[in-house]
């Protein structure tokens, strides 16, 4: 959706999955954490993510803030090739760039 700052959402929500009972583990962190928001002095918002608890999986992603629409891309990607969440969590991403959020963001999805 293009609203200042961007909002960019695929997949489920947290309500959406309580509803469909699908067990998830939820990673979040603020927008100031892409550290490029930094330099664009635009740190609103936040990142978050549904991982499956059956087989690591990207469920979902938010972002809200400077950029986020720029993210959707790979996450989507990830989800629709069916990868793990560890694929982006584990990328090494140059710096300072939006992207590089997906690092930080997918480190705080909790281990089983």
């Amino acid at each position: 959706m293009f609203t200042d700052p961007e909002l960019a959402r695929v997949g489920l929500n947290e309500t959406q999955a309580r509803e469909q009972s699908i067990a998830y583990r939820l990673g979040r962190i603020p927008m100031e954490a892409a550290l490029r928001t930094r330099t664009l002095a635009e740190t609103r918002g936040f990142l978050k993510a549904l991982v499956s608890t059956e087989d690591d999986r990207i469920l979902g992603f938010t972002g809200f803030g400077a950029g986020a629409g720029e993210l959707l891309a790979p996450v989507q990607l990830a989800m629709s090739a069916g990868l793990p969440y560890m694929a982006l969590r584990d990328l090494i991403l140059t710096h300072p760039t939006l992207s590089e959020g997906l690092v930080a963001l997918f480190s705080t999805v909790p281990r089983l």
